[in-house]
């Protein structure tokens, strides 16, 4: 019985290190996975996920530092819950091979 419990824990964490590498294996997955997480769960799939290039030339030397890009979410406004301001950027950050996403200032 100790042996299932160690074959199922595994398991567990196997599939759960898994989940964590596909939610973040590309931009466009990041970027739906954050904007799901933090609150709006069916605007994540409704939107439409592109590479905002107008701010990202604003902010180049900065971002070509961190290795990131500006992403942008159009089709649906989305609102900060705690202060209800809109969010359309994401900075997408390539740390490896995974992909990493915060909220990033509006142009």
């Amino acid at each position: 019985m100790n042996f299932l419990k160690k074959e199922i824990t595994t398991i567990a964490i196997l599939i759960i290190i898994g989940v964590f590498i596909l939610i973040h294996s590309s931009p466009f997955l990041s970027v739906r996975t954050h904007v799901f997480v933090t609150g709006h769960p069916i605007r994540a799939f409704k939107g439409t996920v592109h590479i905002n290039k107008g701010q990202y030339n604003m902010d180049k030397s900065k971002l070509d530092k961190e290795n990131a890009m500006i992403y942008t979410i159009t089709g649906n406004n989305l609102y900060d819950i705690e202060t209800g301001n809109v969010i359309i950027n994401y900075k997408v950050t390539k740390i490896g091979f995974l992909y990493f996403v915060k909220d990033y200032g509006e142009a």
